[in-house]
């Protein structure tokens, strides 16, 4: 199966060997989209593998068709809910020691 990098620096991904390169106009952090907009993360995801159908060498760069529309609506880069690591910390602050020192507390 062949690889994919989406990169909204794809003269950067070209640069470091990424195998073939979809290039977006989106924000850091936000390649996909804003959090919990799965139109948009479908979308992109759709448009990344029909890219590759066509790519027929490695080191190729397609331009994804979308645009960051910034009036859309108020850019949010959390999601509504906080992944379970943040939960358990909340709970036990204590363990984040752990965490960072590659020894994460148990489940």
């Amino acid at each position: 199966m062949s690889t994919i990098s989406i990169s909204p620096l794809w003269t950067f991904s070209t640069t470091v060997g990424a195998p073939r390169v979809a290039a977006i106009e989106h924000p850091f952090g936000l390649t996909m989209g804003r959090p919990d907009d799965v139109e948009c993360q479908m979308a992109v995801l759709r448009a990344t593998m029909d890219a590759l159908t066509t790519m027929s060498s490695p080191g190729e760069v397609v331009h994804l068709p979308f645009c960051w529309d910034s009036k859309r609506k108020p850019r949010r880069a959390h999601p509504r809910t906080a992944p379970p690591i943040v939960s358990h910390l909340r709970r036990k602050p204590w363990q984040l020691i752990r965490l960072l020192s590659k020894n994460p507390p148990a489940p």
